[in-house]
């Protein structure tokens, strides 16, 4: 089980350390000398995701507004105050702050045990779950060249610019990603940084990894490189903390079917296929359209079309049959505006009311769960060959 410890009152602390050495079943991932202030602790209880919190409840004001909030934005995770005290008010307060269970100084260890295993029983049945955002959004190019990533990259500034709304764009591009040049933005680290610390991951290693601009987190791709993977339970561990704190998440995807992407394409609540009016990407579109349907994945895809001009040798209908589905958006072809924005690292205004159209479609849309819960190997394993193109 996985905790969190707030305990200012150091005696407390290293007593009730002490007392849960013995119990393998118990992690404690976080913790904390002083009590948080609102914005930090939901942080903490975001970034970490934990099962338990146990609380020092010795400050009376302090322990109450957090006990409060916890309860208020995080009522599945169990919640343990610790006091150096049994007395009458002691035990009228705990169950006034709701608490789950009640510890008190000296800590027995058998008397931890008993509680552990009270509340692993509770966990069993009601799982100590963190909201996350089902806004999770994949742009998946229909062939290299066709601008799913400048459409990803004005999306998300047009997410930027909703109220109360955080923005994470994730470049999981590993061999050409551009996300960096859209926003001309440059970073030390790169998602393979971000993957390697796995379960390790916490908020203050995130904040070091990503690159903020304006409104917008970015996870950078880094220069290209061969042969590197993110392991399959980081690479878990990645999305699910994206989910749990950021309102929308987009990720900027290859062209290739490669282990990340078909990993992503199954935690997306949508799959956003970027084509171009022209015949090889439209062929390439159906292709993979079909490829998506045989894995299970077609109730998540929709279709935008780039570069869309007067002149095009095919009507949206042609399109709509080429591809296999319908059009849910389509883009203005402006290549001197958009090369000259993308240069400036600022969004294209000619690509601007599609983009805002987009943006809000998805917002207010009914999105698709993503695939949970599968086994390990069918959420992390490579596209088998019976579903190659041929």
């Amino acid at each position: 089980m996985r905790a969190i410890l707030i305990c200012p009152n150091e005696q407390i602390r290293t007593e009730f350390q002490q007392a849960i050495a013995p119990h393998w079943v118990l992690q404690v991932s976080r913790i904390l000398d002083d009590y948080p202030t609102t914005e930090d602790l939901r942080r903490v209880v975001r970034a970490w995701a934990p099962e338990i919190v146990f609380l020092d409840i010795e400050n009376n004001a302090k322990s109450e507004l957090i006990a409060r909030q916890l309860e208020a934005e995080f009522p599945a995770v169990q919640r343990v105050a610790l006091h150096s005290s049994q007395n009458v008010s002691v035990l009228r307060r705990v169950l006034q702050l709701r608490m789950t269970q009640f510890l008190s100084s000296p800590f027995e260890s058998a008397e931890v045990g008993q509680v552990l295993d009270q509340i692993e029983r509770e966990l069993e049945v009601r799982p100590a779950t963190i909201d996350s955002t089902d806004r999770f959004f994949a742009f998946m190019p229909a062939k290299a060249g066709v601008g799913a990533s400048t459409i990803a990259a004005n999306t998300t500034w047009a997410f930027s610019q909703m109220e109360n709304t955080t923005t994470l764009l994730a470049d999981f591009d590993m061999a050409s990603g551009v996300t960096g040049f859209m926003f001309d933005a440059t970073h030390d680290r790169t998602l393979a940084d971000v993957g390697a610390h796995g379960k390790q991951l916490d908020d203050e290693a995130w904040r070091s990894m990503i690159k903020t601009v304006g409104n917008i987190d970015l996870l950078l791709s880094g220069s290209p490189s061969i042969g590197e993977v993110i392991p399959r339970a980081h690479l878990a561990q990645l999305i699910e903390f994206a989910r749990r704190n950021y309102s929308v998440v987009n990720a900027d995807l290859p062209d290739t079917f490669d282990e990340t992407t078909l990993a992503v394409l199954r935690d997306a609540n949508k799959i956003l296929l970027v084509t171009t009016p022209e015949l090889p990407a439209l062929r390439l579109a159906h292709l993979k359209v079909l490829l998506l349907q045989k894995l299970d994945l077609s109730d998540k895809v929709s279709l935008l079309v780039n570069r869309v001009s007067k002149r095009m040798d095919l009507s949206s209908e042609e399109i709509e049959q080429t591809v296999g589905m319908p059009v849910l958006m389509s883009f203005p072809c402006d290549y001197a505006h958009v090369a000259a924005s993308i240069r400036a690292g600022r969004p294209a205004a000619k690509l601007a009311s599609s983009v805002q159209k987009l943006a809000g479609i998805l917002m207010k849309s009914k999105v698709v769960a993503s695939e949970k819960p599968r086994r390990f190997v069918e959420r992390f394993g490579l596209v088998p060959i019976r579903y190659g193109y041929r």
